[in-house]
């Protein structure tokens, strides 16, 4: 797995954390509905995001342990990680058979929740990134960067076209993640 740098949460979530605390703890917005892994025991939970950077896109975050939001990193927050990281990776893979890697970023921004995102990296989504770039091969923090520049610019294109939110667009990319969701819970035999 490589390791990445990763993008902060949106203005609007990044708003309703100040006011509630913090997004992951609180579990706001679509976040319960897009959970496909927990495991207490270890303390860690997983969602697809949405909208994703690419087809996916997941977030690992360690779970709210004695009521303090766990931001440092210390063997009492990341204890439990490689296994949870290790089962989360596996049903990532057999769900998704044609995805090349796995690339493994964390550089927190304004969530401090301590959390890392799993890109899932697709071989004509790095072909056609490699054609326009002329890098041959490894440059994946570059490649990370475009996904995350081609995000926001669909992101804020259909804000003008459509007329949608980024919440709009994330609340819509859920209900569109569905099948999804339920194969990874059926995989990681998470129950809600």
């Amino acid at each position: 797995l490589a390791l990445l740098a990763s993008r902060p949460l949106t203005a609007a979530v990044r708003q309703e954390a100040s006011k509630m605390g913090c997004p992951f703890c609180d579990r706001v917005g679509d976040l319960p509905s897009l959970l496909f892994y927990e495991n207490t025991e270890l303390g860690w939970f997983a969602f697809l995001t949405t909208p994703p950077h690419t087809k996916g896109h997941t977030i690992l975050a360690a779970r709210t342990r004695a009521n303090h939001c766990p931001r440092e990193f210390d063997d009492h927050t990341l204890g439990g990680m490689g296994s949870a990281l290790a089962a989360v990776v596996q049903a990532l893979r057999h769900h998704y058979p044609g995805a090349k890697d796995v690339l493994f970023s964390s550089l927190r921004g304004n969530v401090r929740h301590f959390h890392v995102h799993l890109l899932l990296l697709w071989p004509d989504e790095e072909e056609r990134w490699r054609s326009v770039t002329g890098y041959p091969d490894s440059h994946l923090m570059e490649f990370l960067g475009a996904l995350e520049q081609r995000h926001d610019f669909l992101v804020l294109q259909r804000a003008v076209k459509e007329k949608k939110s980024e919440d709009a667009q994330r609340h819509e990319g859920s209900v569109g993640l569905a099948a999804d969701i339920e194969a990874l819970r059926r995989i990681t035999g998470y129950h809600v």
